[in-house]
């Protein structure tokens, strides 16, 4: 089939391949076009967030290791340990994408390697090949769709390099059949030959084919498809033109991941589901001999308390006989279990045995202690959804997996049985939280404020006292599924969020983030909403999630409530940043001012947009800032006048940052597009007057989505734009 679709030199600048630890800012340096300022990118550190269903290393070159999540992208590990997005060339026009179905690292010409895009079924999926480790790509536009984000999108690798003739890329969908290219991805063509499609749907996605390996020891090529029938595996002889199926194995269960030896056995892991959103009630482990043509269960069995099923297994490339498989969708106190064996599945050694409480590792988060999820004495989980497993080819010690929340990785595998094994935290710059709002407070006199407050998906969110430093477990605030944030700018260790939780659905802290307390009583049984608080944090206003959306104001951390007086239904509220009786509020297209802590409000008459979003400004009594759309207004004398700015024919966010010395106006940030230079980044040192575009074409970063952008009140030229899958994206100006 014809290309559809091209990406061109996607170039990207040379400083990628040596971006920053985690712990010193997980930076990436962007290139300059002539509509960007010099900026290098990079993330709030986190340390994952998100779910990395698969990690592949490259077995000829040593230290080349790829990941791929299902939200986030794809990524690529340095020999230092730090990962580097690879896919942050795909905008918001080409978001899906970043859904990663499937990747392949080329076994015989490294600098190659593939992935397969494509977040949901009901979007276009995409083919992406690269012969620079990733720096650039070209595109083929498939007829069929990916699932990266849907069920199943543990299994795999669907996508796989022939060894014997690179130039070979064989690929299986999940509902269009089996396709392979033969000009190492410029052109596919579906394998017309292969006799099936795969005809089980779990929570109504197609599966499709789950893998594709190849037998080190002959021509031979095998696929993983989920057939209800048992009949899951196939093989050619012929390089794909004749197809044998194997026999009738484990019926009502799916051999999620595969591997094989070097002497020539393939190790599979079964699962009666797919998972991972449907946990797997049960699972077993085979070996299939192609000399014999048979398989042999080897399913662990240590008495453990087992439950699930099991998710990836993987075959050390130097000990043929060394097997390590991990389960899935066990919800034990400990986490997943991973399986070892050196014995070819005689005899099995695990992590943990649940029925008689023996651990035989130990966890270190230690460089983003939020892990331990507030677990106290006991430690962090090994994880949970660990559809992957791998054994690094150079070192036997490592074995690598991913979570639904973070990258693993052991120091000292082979001494299971006999030593502690060492799991330690190998996530340093994958970042893949779903970011709704971020808050950056001026420094307080004492220094021992957050830098940054932040809620997401999933995390709820975190309080950074460094946001180049993975948070710990005291900052994170781990309950309740957030709509709303703010903080007093004069007191930055008090803070609030709104939560959909009704049990939760206000929480504040007063020392930075170290505790968190829920309200103990609310005046409306609604959760969720939006909250504003006072610039000394002395009051803050709740407007929950509710068809009346009323607002109400409390001056006692929820002790009492009040309703607020003189404004409509969902009105959209913010506090002054530097007088704490001062609210402003934009309701039924005009602008409200509260002098009195929020009890009242009263409208200015100053007409506004029905959408407007009012921003204030901080050490700037009066200022405010309101975007619609189309359109930025402006007032310095608490919204009695306003004045437009129209020098960006499309504004989504706005926010404010240092300036660069104190007679300037704080820098203005802004999501939107001056009408010449596309959609992006844009800041303006002049009020607005000009600005220029800071991110480039390289630097799109998926879905930014919802729309948030914020400067820091501490640096100059920091600022942070929140995103649906990459994390909280941080650029700084180039030093």
């Amino acid at each position: 089939m014809k290309k559809r679709g091209h990406l061109g030199a996607q170039i990207w600048a040379l400083l990628l391949s040596a971006a920053m630890l985690c712990g010193t800012g997980c930076s990436s340096t962007g290139g300059k076009d002539s509509t960007s300022a010099d900026y290098t990118w990079g993330n709030v550190a986190i340390g994952g967030g998100g779910y990395v269903t698969g990690m592949e290393y490259n077995p000829t070159e040593e230290g080349l290791v790829y990941a791929r999540t299902d939200i986030g992208g794809l990524y690529r590990r340095q020999k230092d340990g730090n990962w580097v997005p690879l896919t942050d060339f795909l905008g918001s026009d080409e978001w899906s994408y970043i859904g990663i179905e499937s990747m392949a690292t080329d076994p015989v010409e490294p600098n190659r390697v593939y992935f397969a895009g494509g977040t949901y079924m009901n979007d276009p999926g995409a083919l992406f090949a690269s012969e620079d480790y990733g720096e650039t790509w070209t595109r083929f536009d498939a007829p069929f769709s990916c699932g990266g984000n849907q069920s199943g999108r543990g299994c795999g690798e669907r996508m796989g390099v022939n060894p014997k003739n690179n130039k070979e890329v064989w690929f299986g969908s999940r509902d269009s059949g089996l396709w392979k290219t033969e000009d190492y991805g410029k052109n596919w063509e579906e394998v017309t030959s292969f006799p099936v499609k795969g005809n089980y749907k779990q929570e109504s996605n197609s599966i499709g084919i789950m893998w594709v390996e190849f037998d080190p020891t002959s021509e031979d090529m095998y696929v993983g498809v989920a057939m209800t029938d048992g009949v899951c595996i196939y093989k050619t002889a012929d390089g794909g033109s004749t197809w044998t199926p194997l026999a009738e194995n484990a019926k009502g269960m799916y051999p999620l991941h595969a591997g094989f030896s070097s002497n020539g056995k393939l190790y599979l892991a079964y699962s009666d589901n797919c998972g991972p959103n449907l946990s797997p009630t049960a699972g077993a482990v085979y070996c299939y001999d192609p000399a014999s043509d048979s398989f042999t269960d080897i399913t662990p069995d240590l008495n453990d308390g087992r439950q699930g099923g099991f998710g990836g297994i993987s075959v050390d490339a130097q000990n043929p006989d060394t097997v390590v498989v991990s389960t899935l969708g066990w919800w034990s106190d400990n986490g997943d279990n991973l399986y070892y064996t050196t014995d070819g599945g005689k005899t099995w050694s695990g992590l943990f045995h649940n029925n008689t409480g023996e651990t035989g590792y130990q966890m270190d988060t230690s460089e983003a202690s939020w892990l331990d999820w507030g677990r106290g004495e006991n430690q962090a989980k090994t994880g949970w959804w660990v559809a992957d497993v791998n054994i690094n080819p150079f070192n036997s010690d490592e074995v690598m997996y991913g979570t639904g929340a973070t990258i693993y990785s052991t120091t000292n595998m082979t001494k299971i049985g006999t030593e502690s094994v060492n799991i330690a935290f190998d996530a340093y710059g994958l970042e893949e939280t779903a970011v709704f709002k971020m808050i950056a407070p001026p420094a307080n006199e004492s220094g021992d404020s957050p830098q940054l407050y932040s809620i997401m998906g999933d995390l709820t969110g975190f309080a950074h006292m460094d946001v180049t430093k993975c948070p710990d477990d005291a900052h994170f605030m781990k309950n309740g599924k957030p709509t709303g944030l703010d903080c007093a700018f004069l007191e930055p260790n008090i803070a609030v969020y709104a939560s959909e939780e009704k049990t939760t659905a206000l929480t504040y802290t007063k020392d930075g983030g170290k505790t968190w307390e829920s309200v103990k009583h609310k005046p409306d049984p609604a959760a969720g909403g939006q909250v504003a608080m006072a610039a000394d944090g002395s009051s803050f206003i709740w407007v929950p999630s509710s068809v009346s959306g009323t607002p109400y104001v409390t001056t006692d951390f929820g002790e009492t409530w009040y309703y607020v007086e003189g404004l409509g239904y969902n009105a959209k509220i913010t506090a002054d940043r530097v007088n704490p009786k001062i609210y402003y509020a934009a309701c039924d297209g005009l602008f409200y001012v509260s002098k009195d802590g929020g009890l009242t409000f009263e409208s200015t008459g100053q007409m506004v947009a029905d959408s407007a979003e009012p921003v204030t400004v901080f050490g700037k009594e009066g200022h405010v800032w309101l975007t619609s759309t189309t359109l930025i207004m402006y007032t310095e004398d608490a919204g009695e006048s306003f004045q437009t700015v129209k020098t960006l024919s499309t504004v989504d966010s706005i926010g404010f940052g240092k300036a660069k010395n104190e007679k300037n106006y704080p820098v203005i940030y802004a999501e939107g597009d001056d009408g010449t230079n596309g959609y992006g980044i844009y800041k303006s040192e002049d009020k607005g007057e000009n600005w220029v575009r800071i991110n480039d074409d390289q630097h799109l970063f998926g879905n930014l989505n919802p729309k948030y952008i914020t400067g820091d009140s501490n640096v100059y030229g920091r600022v942070y734009f929140a995103t649906d899958g990459r994390g909280i994206v941080m650029g700084d100006i180039v030093q």
